[in-house]
């Protein structure tokens, strides 16, 4: 039959166009922009495959949890060892206590939703992670957990595999669609947003009667229309476009409709049975879980940025060295050359330690992790101390609410008017100062925190899908000063993210900002004060400090005592300054410059405190470490 689940070619070349799709879409994103959608492709196949072992072999849950052990854990745990291992020659300890939470979700399957709950602000970039890809080894197998019970229980209460499998579309599709405007990192990670595609799998076998009767010339059109599919969806589909729900719907019925026309048609005679494409299908998996670390890895040691092409084609050549090596020597005796029951407690002992060792990692980083020192007396311990400040700080004097999830916090005596602080993580991060004013009894004034991540505390601009939530922003400043008599409003921020960096897109912002200034300074019985561009830069980062290599860490000394000419840190944001003060002049605010408290008075601006410590805990964040010291300018609003 055309939907037969046994084993054939044209499946396995399908395996290679998914895995292909995705590891270029990784090395060289520019040549396939839809490649993501590789992932969707095996979806459907595993929607395909497992449906039809359970409805046709009648397998038992041992059977079957068995077979999937044997085919997943001996890869897996090849990859995340290895993984694991590079890092410790790598990474720092706070990266590789990150890495090691990962490698304990990969190992327990449920990457996906550790993924799902740590996107946000404060998340490590995602090309920085090696083991991000597993989410979607996550979604499989939890489709492995829940299917099958789904399978059996309909066959207890003689429900037919049709209406089950629409049933089961239906639902998902329809939760999927929900998630997509009210959760989009739901609808991408979780596994009820994602069965409707293996479902698409699953109507083969549903149908395998209808299929059957299909003639030559319309499986050449399912099969010709299929690959068409696959291809706009790999040269066309965007990550915005709506995905997965509904728009990875091209891929996947792309992918039933190749799988449903057959092995017989011409396309899956001389296209997707090629040798060299089944053979490549064949080490798909080990290849999946091979190229990303690899590409990460890449990332770490030189940086984030496009993969130059002679590197793109090494990572390309080593992963499919790699994975064919795997699915020789470790894949296939453990899949099929070895007694069944030992190598199944071996391989889920191994699963088991390998999740300990990671969450052992998660907890104590430095078991593994290098300590290098140089000359200088810094080492990684003190970088990675500055690394793992945060960079949104709650202090310990201070009283937190949330409004419109909107942060409002307070630090003072009391007394005198308030202090009004508001703008994104770069304003929030004078709270410890603020605190240490207070624990000290040199606090005049009652200060008050508006903020957010990412906050701009004026309304020019238009946030991305994580951070509509500062649109707020206006609301609850208003909300504030009605309610507190503010007689001060201290505004920060990432300027060079809230206006911009193109000059041309400033003056229609100056408008509105002007606009709203006015209004909060209510007729200009305020004073509003604005604080400057503060110092940025990549040398100011702790990961900078830094020099990796794939076999080692170590300190870079040049980069340490090199620092940054004040005058060309000023340099750097003179025009966002000047344009800034010309704000400031027109509604009669302050324009307090820090550049001076962070930098000193030395003419070059260095990374480190006297004592040899980062003052950053990135490229442009200060640490509560520094911003408790003395800070002149701000002193004289605060303890006055």
């Amino acid at each position: 039959m055309a939907a037969s689940a046994t084993y054939r070619n044209d499946i396995d070349g399908l395996r290679a166009f998914a895995v292909v799709a995705v590891v270029l879409y990784h090395v060289f994103p520019r040549w396939l922009p839809g490649g993501f959608a590789g992932v969707d492709v095996f979806f459907v196949i595993s929607g395909f495959l497992i449906t039809g072992q359970f409805t046709r072999r009648r397998l038992s849950f041992a059977s079957f949890y068995a077979r999937r052990l044997r085919r997943l854990a001996p890869s897996l745990l090849c990859v995340l060892l290895a993984t694991v291992l590079a890092g410790s020659f790598i990474l720092l300890p706070k990266e590789l206590s990150a890495l090691g939470l990962d490698c304990f979700a990969g190992a327990t399957f449920l990457s996906n939703f550790f993924s799902w709950q740590a996107q946000g602000y404060f998340d490590r970039s995602a090309s920085l992670k090696p083991l991000l890809h597993l989410w979607s080894l996550g979604v499989e197998e939890q489709f492995y957990l829940i299917w099958p019970v789904l399978l059996v229980m309909a066959q207890r209460v003689s429900l037919a595999l049709p209406k089950l499998v629409s049933v089961t579309f239906g639902a998902s599709f329809a939760f999927g669609l929900f998630c997509t405007f009210h959760s989009p990192e739901t609808d991408f990670y979780w596994p009820l947003t994602r069965i409707w595609e293996f479902m698409l799998g699953a109507m083969l076998i549903a149908s395998a009667d209808a299929l059957g009767r299909l003639h030559g010339g319309g499986r050449n059109l399912c099969s010709l229309i299929g690959l068409a599919c696959l291809f706009i969806a790999a040269f066309e589909l965007t990550p915005d476009w709506f995905f997965p729900t509904p728009t990875a719907f091209l891929p996947a019925v792309g992918t039933s409709l190749l799988i449903a026309a057959g092995p017989k048609t011409w396309i899956a005679r001389r296209i997707l049975s090629f040798t060299p494409l089944r053979l490549l299908g064949l080490i798909s998996y080990p290849l999946y879980l091979w190229h990303w670390p690899l590409i990460a890895y890449e990332h770490i040691v030189h940086g984030v940025s496009h993969v130059h092409r002679s590197t793109g084609y090494a990572i390309i050549a080593l992963s499919i060295v790699l994975a064919a090596l795997t699915y020789r020597f470790i894949e296939t005796p453990l899949r099929w050359k070895t007694p069944a029951r030992p190598t199944i407690v071996t391989q889920l002992a191994g699963l088991l330690l390998t999740a300990i060792l990671g969450l052992v990692l998660w907890s104590h980083p430095d078991v593994i992790a290098r300590q290098n020192a140089n000359d200088a007396g810094i080492n990684l311990a003190k970088i990675n101390l500055a690394e793992q400040d945060g960079i949104f700080p709650i202090t310990q004097h201070m009283h937190v609410e949330h409004e419109q999830d909107i942060t409002i916090a307070m630090i003072g005596p009391a007394i005198g008017d308030p202090i009004l602080f508001t703008g994104d993580s770069l304003l929030f991060q004078w709270a410890p100062h603020v605190d240490a004013l207070f624990a000290q009894g040199l606090l005049k004034h009652t200060v008050i925190f508006i903020s957010g991540p990412n906050c701009a505390p004026l309304p020019v601009e238009q946030y991305a899908k994580n951070f509509t939530y500062c649109d707020a922003m206006p609301a609850v400043q208003d909300h504030v000063l009605d309610s507190h008599s503010v007689q001060t409003i201290i505004m920060g921020a990432y300027w060079q993210r809230v206006f911009g960096l193109d000059p041309a897109l400033w003056p229609d912002k100056k408008a509105t900002a002007e606009k709203r200034l006015k209004a909060l300074s209510a007729n200009s019985t305020r004073r509003l004060v604005f604080i400057l561009p503060t110092p940025i830069s990549s040398h100011f980062d702790p990961a900078q400090m830094v020099q990796r290599h794939f076999m080692k860490l170590t300190i870079d000394n040049a980069f340490l005592h090199a620092g940054i000419p004040v005058q060309s840190v000023r340099a750097d944001n003179a025009s966002l300054t000047a344009f800034l003060t010309e704000i400031a002049l027109d509604v009669q605010a302050v324009p307090l410059d820090l550049t001076d408290s962070i930098c000193g008075s030395a003419k070059t601006c260095f990374p480190l405190m006297e004592d040899g410590t980062p003052k950053f805990a990135d490229d442009k964040h200060l640490r509560p470490d520094f911003t408790r010291g003395p800070l002149p300018e701000l002193d004289r609003l605060l303890t006055q």
